[in-house]
């Protein structure tokens, strides 16, 4: 018998690789409240400023348009001089700083800059209002744009506006800096004047300043600081669409055309903090809380003096106007039918006992029952009239926080109490937050969150802790059933949509009397002019080997090619590390592109590509866990992300 201890063998290797690829699509939305290892694949940790135009693709976010005048909107402070007229050069590395000092003491809400474009001008044209730091621009204020296709090839005074309308005090010393989005864009030219010599000039990007012998012409404008209280908006029987506005002491009539207010009716009580109105029969009636309420046919405004109560809520509900005393927080009373003015002394009913101790706080209405909330329970009231009239505690005992934390549908009731905000359809709760839970329960206080539904999305705006007014929005897709993402600097305090006839959603400043329009076709990628923050982040990826070290040698992220040249940012960062490394990507190019009018066989070339697929990326070294990011902060620049390709070497447990 032959030994066969001198043959050869090969000795399988310990730590040997074994690489697969996968495509990867964020089709399950964003889950924030899940721990780490526990995501899929196929769930974003976060999404900011961003939406799913299709299931797992990924775009920004279409911001807010103007839509109102602000009340009260004036010069505050200007440089407009022509003596000595000349012009400086701006782009994206030279940007002009013009000193100006605040004359009172009021919102910011619009600078305009005399500018005019060159024979190379592109892209967006960046304004800044920064505070003073020793002589030169110190921290940003607030940041707004003007797009390219607005100036024009003659000097003009062009608009920009601010979405955060934040307060300039007095003698305050503040810079407006004019300067291009990015370093590819061309140059264009700003007006300035000899009169005076406060202009500062930079040549990179606004690191460093030197001092010129001229100043700029820019005008700063300032608005009356106040809240939009409350807004509606009246599809009338002759087509007319009449949209009314609260603030102050007054209801405001909005021009469709201008954006400019009128006022209907002032010397309302000044301490009322919410309007809730109601449509019915060609008419507008409205409650405050304060004073009995009002009726608007769209000539006058009268007061319903035969209100028996002053009310704080209103609602329409089988023929009937239902108020909730704004005294006696528990009575709930109604009109006769079909008569909204006309009252009969037995009709109330006291929910769910005279003085109780949890106020009724929103009215909701859904399949033919008026469901009634109050801070801890809710109630529904069945039948048509008076002899029918029966209430009972609702079968789900949630209530909320305002009538501004309510809103519905022909199909549901979504509602925002301290544990979430849920999805009521007549019978049974579902917590919608459940996936962004953590971030719910951190909001400090709920009670100023507001609730609109738009295009099949819930928005749920709130303060992050730390902002006395609502600055957040998240975002939950009620078609997908997926939460879609985080919205910044959403500044909004009222909103309406839920009963729009032309698919508008008009949201209402909470810092000045102002009404904007949300999410507009037309908009291009910019909210009020300032910046989108666009940016994803998946989890710390193990990829179903949450021991072993692997690698991923390619790493190709999936973008729709861009209309213009401009760069995304990608990054990663592994095995928890909070810093990234970043790098960019082109996303333009050249040529003709799709959609833009031009036919075949017209003669044109078209260029660039349907997608952008980067062949050189790579995540060096070796790591159990790894996260990508993908971001752009900029004002007119989508990004449109559909997914990635990796090529993932695992080593075997050791």
């Amino acid at each position: 018998m032959r030994s066969r201890s001198g043959y050869r063998t090969a000795i399988p290797s310990i730590t040997s690789n074994k690489a697969q690829t996968k495509q990867v699509s964020f089709k399950d939305g964003v889950n924030t409240y899940k721990a780490n290892d526990d995501l899929k694949p196929t769930e974003l940790a976060a999404a900011i400023d961003a939406r799913m135009v299709r299931i797992g693709r990924y775009k920004t976010r279409r911001g807010a348009d103007r839509y109102s005048v602000p009340l009260g909107e004036a010069v505050n402070v200007q440089n407009a001089s022509t003596t000595g007229a000349s012009v400086v050069t701006i782009s994206g590395t030279r940007a002009v700083a013009q000193r100006l000092t605040v004359a009172s003491t009021a919102r910011l809400t619009k600078v305009e800059v005399n500018i005019r474009s060159t024979s190379t001008s592109s892209g967006t044209v960046l304004v800044e209002v920064r505070k003073d730091n020793s002589g030169a621009p110190g921290d940003l204020i607030a940041r707004s744009s003007i797009r390219s296709a607005d100036i024009t090839s003659s000097l003009a005074y062009k608009a920009c506006y601010f979405i955060s309308a934040p307060t300039l005090t007095v003698s305050d010393v503040v810079w407006v800096v004019v300067k291009g989005q990015s370093q590819t864009a061309g140059s264009y030219e700003v007006a300035t004047t000899t009169a005076a010599t406060t202009a500062l000039l930079s040549v990179d990007t606004g690191v460093t300043w030197s001092s010129t012998v001229y100043s700029a012409n820019v005008k700063l404008y300032t608005s009356t600081d106040g809240a939009v209280k409350g807004v509606t908006r009246a599809y009338r029987p002759n087509t007319q669409k009449v949209t009314v506005m609260f603030a102050g002491d007054s209801a405001y009539t909005v021009d469709e055309s201008t954006g400019a207010t009128t006022s209907i009716k002032s010397g309302m009580s000044s301490s009322a903090t919410h309007y809730r109105a109601r449509m019915v029969q060609d008419a507008i009636y409205w409650v405050n809380g304060f004073d009995k309420p009002y009726k608007y046919d769209f000539t006058t405004v009268t007061q319903v003096t035969a209100s028996p109560y002053v009310p704080s809520l209103i609602e329409e509900h089988k023929g009937m106007l239902f108020f909730v005393d704004a005294a006696d927080k528990t009575r709930l009373y109604y009109t006769n039918f079909a008569e909204y003015g006309v009252f009969t002394s037995t009709d109330f009913i006291y929910v769910p006992a005279p003085k109780s101790y949890d106020s009724l706080t929103a009215l909701a209405k859904l399949n033919g029952v008026l469901f009634i909330f109050a801070n801890r329970n809710k109630f529904q009231l069945l039948g048509s009239d008076n002899a029918t009239f029966s209430l009972d505690e609702s079968p789900s005992q949630r209530g909320t926080f305002t009538q501004e934390s309510v809103v519905y549908d022909a199909n549901f009731i979504y509602h925002a109490d301290e544990e979430g905000v849920h999805k009521f359809n007549g019978t049974d709760d579902r917590n919608l937050a459940e996936v962004f839970l953590e971030d719910y329960l951190a909001i400090p206080d709920k009670s100023t969150i507001q609730l609109e539904v738009f295009n099949n999305r819930l928005y749920i705006f709130h303060a992050q802790a730390g902002s006395a007014d609502n600055n957040r929005c998240f975002v939950y897709n009620l078609l997908l059933e997926k939460y879609e993402g985080l919205d910044t600097n959403t500044y909004i305090g009222r909103t309406f949509s839920r009963y729009a006839q032309d698919n508008v959603f008009i949201q209402g400043s909470n810092r000045v009397a102002a009404l904007y329009y949300g999410e507009l076709e037309t908009n291009d990628y910019h909210n009020l002019g300032d910046q989108l923050q666009f940016e994803l982040r998946t989890a710390y990826n193990h990829f179903d080997t949450t021991g072993q070290r692997k690698r991923i040698p390619k790493w190709r992220p999936v973008f729709a090619s861009a209309g213009a040249d401009y760069n995304v940012e990608v990054g990663y960062a592994i095995d928890l590390q909070t810093n990234a490394t970043w790098q960019n990507i082109a996303l333009g190019g050249s040529g003709v592109r799709f959609n833009t009018g031009v036919t075949f066989n017209s003669g044109a070339v078209f260029g660039g590509v349907g997608t952008i697929e980067p062949t050189s990326l790579t995540i060096p070294g070796s790591f159990k866990r790894v996260q990508r990011r993908y971001r752009h902060i900029a004002a007119r620049e989508p990004v449109e992300f559909d997914s990635e390709q990796l090529t993932i070497e695992a080593q075997r447990l050791i």
